[in-house]
């Protein structure tokens, strides 16, 4: 009896794994690599404008220089997605929504928490000083913005895997929208027959 639920746990997990390299190797493979090398991409282009913004604001004191986080945790994201496109698993899977979420969550504060400095930022004595840097500061914002965003996305293509609330109601609608064409012929048929 127990041999037969193991064996059965585990046709239910190859069927898992089965359907989950079918989704990532043929269905989303192309938003998967756009997705890895996008925040990849972001990750190592938002490094230059943090550490610049920490300079010119703070000696280089790299504890200033909120943005690296996010993009740390992007390159970890992204290395994982390019990881679950090569070699479907499932705690890729897993890792890839944790360090989502956690993008996201991190990504957000530190773009609100930057887009507080910059308001709130002392005005320095040069006018193209104050140029530059609100430059810099806007741009590192704005690679922080990104990132959180296709982390959102991230947890959207995730969420597409299994069935879901998006997925079970354009198939609700579509199944009433041919329940109402059979109705619609059914009176044609009446019509014809007298």
């Amino acid at each position: 009896m127990e041999e037969r639920a193991g064996q059965q746990e585990q046709e239910r997990h190859n069927l898992r794994l089965e359907k989950l390299q079918h989704w990532a190797r043929h269905r989303k493979s192309g938003h998967l690599l756009v997705l890895a090398v996008s925040q990849l991409w972001l990750a190592v282009a938002v490094v230059p404008f943090a550490v610049s913004v920490a300079c010119l604001n703070s000696a280089c004191h790299m504890a200033t220089a909120l943005p690296l986080g996010p993009g740390a945790s992007g390159l970890l994201t992204g290395t994982i997605t390019l990881e679950l496109r090569r070699a479907p698993r499932l705690w890729k899977v897993q890792a890839m929504m944790s360090l989502n979420t956690f993008n996201v969550i991190l990504g957000f504060i530190v773009v609100v928490v930057e887009v507080m400095k910059t308001a709130l930022g002392p005005a320095l004595t040069t006018s193209s000083q104050l140029a530059g840097l609100l430059v810099l500061e806007l741009s590192a914002e704005a690679f922080t913005l990104v990132g959180v965003l296709l982390s959102v996305h991230a947890l959207f293509l995730l969420s597409q895997r299994k069935p879901g609330c998006c997925r079970s109601q354009s198939l609700h609608y579509q199944e009433l929208q041919e329940g109402l064409s059979e109705l619609e012929e059914v009176p044609s048929l009446e019509s014809g027959s007298t």
